[in-house]
């Protein structure tokens, strides 16, 4: 198709040139005697085939493109044994997945949570639940995510969750044991879990989840009811470090549907 659009297009400007090779004929009876009438006319017709042309190629070329594909606005997300902040009962599950080195999953946390939590949060409202999905291309975050759970073994979980996003500039596997002294944990224990990569399976299971449910870049966020019986909710989808407005305007509603 490249191909015969190029040869249509040069038919084009070979019969244009033809056209304006021809500007000191000036009458008719010029153009008669010459016989070069007829054949301007029959270059003219020439053109505007070759532009119906181009035309219905560029028609047939649109038509061939794929349509773009649409990311899942909603999906069905397992809380599995992640950490859970706040009231277990809670009517609404907010299901984040995150990564320490992640500067959007750290405006979030800055901008974005402390909001969430003082409004729904801490008022029984809302569970939010922190899945690990460590990008590939953070050589850190794999090893702050195992060091996140290395210190909720010690129930720090949060505090070493919080300490991790306040230094998101130095997350060497040192720093991470450095931050766990710091939130005041067993330091044997600590070191034990993190150089045995106990959690490594563990992280890589919420990767596959979070992949399975659409994820594809940090952080991204599952907002839904919670199911009284069932550790999975189907979340409506949010990415990106949105601000506080877009979260408050789905769980509201959620809310509302609920009579809450």
């Amino acid at each position: 198709m490249k191909k015969r659009f190029g040869v249509i297009c040069i038919g084009l400007l070979i019969g244009v040139s033809l056209i304006l090779s021809f500007p000191y004929v000036t009458n008719a009876a010029e153009l008669s005697n010459s016989g070069l009438e007829q054949e301007i006319k029959a270059l003219k017709k020439e053109i505007q085939d070759l532009r119906k042309d181009v035309e219905d190629l560029k028609t047939k070329s649109a038509a061939r493109q794929p349509a773009p594909a649409q990311e899942p606005q909603e999906a069905v997300v397992s809380i599995n044994d992640d950490p859970v902040k706040g009231n277990s009962n809670a009517p609404i599950t907010i299901i984040e997945f995150s990564d320490y080195q992640c500067p959007f999953c750290g405006r979030f946390f800055k901008n974005t949570l402390p909001e969430i939590d003082r409004d729904y949060i801490k008022t029984g409202k809302v569970k939010y639940v922190f899945r690990d999905y460590p990008l590939e291309f953070h050589a850190q975050a794999p090893k702050a995510s195992e060091a996140a759970n290395c210190a909720g073994e010690q129930g720090k979980y949060w505090e070493m969750h919080d300490k991790l996003f306040e230094n998101q500039g130095d997350l060497k596997v040192e720093k991470l044991k450095q931050y766990a002294s710091e939130i005041g944990i067993d330091m044997n224990s600590f070191d034990a879990c993190l150089d045995s990569s106990k959690y490594k399976e563990e992280i890589e299971k919420d990767v596959d989840a979070g992949k399975k449910a659409g994820v594809s870049g940090t952080p991204s966020f599952f907002i839904g009811k919670s199911q009284e019986k069932s550790k999975e909710i189907t979340g409506k989808r949010i990415v990106g470090a949105r601000p506080y407005a877009s979260f408050k305007q789905i769980i509201d509603q959620l809310l509302a549907e609920q009579g809450k």
